[in-house]
């Protein structure tokens, strides 16, 4: 077997102050704020000037998984990668074009990595992008050739995916990690654990802000779909106007995510396992779905549950949602049916929690929490097709 070589870009960030009107520590455990428990946080230098350096500098990075604080923005070692019993540092067949993104793993307190990720499954590359030293970041939101990186401390990162550079930054609520799309008003919503708020594109003029938070939002053509996983609520706002117009009776919601196709919106309960479908043409719950395995979360004894929803995803047709959970499987739901259809493993003991869908629709890239490492698996055979050491988010996206 060829070895591959992983190569790894540190880029230097630079910051244009972009200073405009607009929860902390305390706030994150009072949303519970993600399930982000990747205790290591990786120390990483940034500028606050522009760097006049380019991204040539590369290294190779080692298939043993190293944990993330021994990783940094000056050091890193440049061993080739061998295959391992988990899989190998390959090229998963016809995910040649994927671009996973997102912001490194980080607790759900404290300080964060203050990184983030762009994997480029088909070169072997990954770009990390510093961000400033402790940035807790958690869920970013893709626009184009842009991410929009919210962070704990105030202040949101927008970096181009192209250069693998931050080219501006924008100040945003304390507390607020978590960004969204709302296209149908070109809009950038970044909740919170005590607020919701609203930016028009591509000024960054904040438009409205809601005095309730919550740790999960799904966007629905125009309208904001508010969860909390210590909320009994979840709240239905209008995001042209920031005003809530009504509310769901689906409460403990790590995760939500919508399903174009069959317009159907998805609520994860992390501490008893229903997954709930609501039509939003008529906002009417339609099926109530209970799986052990998707609750028994606890934010006393995070590493120690058995079980619990972290983030989830639609398949590219839509006929599939699939939902990451700390009892270390991949568990697919049927989208049309409304029925729990299968388990796929990750691996003996793993935690999962980030997972996307390739474009293709063959795989899901997953992030495993207590092995430091994110991995490729084939939703056909259930096998793990590529392991990626080191590299771990809460919220994966994928970009083809």
């Amino acid at each position: 077997m060829v070895k591959k070589r992983w190569v790894k870009v540190l880029v230097p960030a630079y910051f244009v102050g972009l200073t405009l009107t607009g929860c902390g520590a305390s706030a994150a455990v009072q949303s519970g704020n993600g399930a982000g428990q990747t205790s290591n946080a990786m120390a990483s230098t940034t500028s606050n000037s522009m760097s006049s350096n380019s991204a040539s500098a590369s290294s190779s990075k080692s298939a043993n998984a190293m944990s993330s604080s021994s990783m940094s923005s000056s050091s890193m070692s440049s061993n080739s990668a061998p295959s391992s019993a988990a899989g190998t540092l390959s090229i998963p067949p016809g995910a040649s074009g994927d671009v996973l993104v997102g912001a490194a793993g980080s607790p759900p307190m404290g300080a964060g990595n203050g990184e983030f990720f762009v994997e480029e499954v088909g070169k072997l590359k990954e770009f990390t992008v510093p961000l400033a030293r402790g940035a807790n970041a958690f869920q970013a939101a893709i626009d184009g050739s842009k991410a929009y990186v919210p962070t704990l401390s105030g202040k949101t990162y927008v970096v181009n995916l192209n250069t693998h550079q931050v080219f501006s930054t924008f100040s945003s609520p304390t507390g607020a990690r978590i960004a969204n799309l709302d296209k149908a008003d070109h809009q950038l919503i970044i909740t919170g654990g005590k607020s919701v708020t609203a930016y028009s594109l591509p000024s960054f003029k904040q438009t409205w802000q809601l005095s309730q938070g919550g740790n999960a939002m799904a966007v629905v053509n125009g309208v904001g779909y508010l969860s909390g996983n210590m909320a009994k609520t979840t709240q239905i706002i209008d995001l042209k106007t920031g005003k809530v117009e009504g509310s769901l009776g689906v409460g403990h919601v790590e995760d939500s995510v919508y399903d174009p196709q069959e317009h159907t919106l998805w609520l994860a309960d992390w501490t008893n396992g229903d997954m709930t479908v609501v039509d939003v043409r008529t906002n009417k719950v339609i099926a109530t779905l209970h799986n052990q395995e998707g609750g028994g979360f606890t934010m006393s004894n995070m590493m120690g549950s058995s079980g619990g929803f972290m983030q989830l995803a639609v398949g590219p047709n839509g006929k599939h949602v699939y939902a990451a959970s700390f009892s270390g499987n991949i568990m697919v739901y049927n989208a049309v049916n409304h029925t729990f259809e299968k388990d796929i493993p990750a691996g003996s003991g793993a935690k999962l929690s980030g997972i996307a869908i390739d474009p293709s629709g063959k795989y899901a890239y997953t992030t495993v929490e207590n092995r430091g490492e994110t991995v490729a698996v084939s939703l056909a055979t259930g096998k793990i097709a590529s392991t990626y050491p080191g590299l771990v988010s809460n919220r994966w996206f994928v970009i083809h």
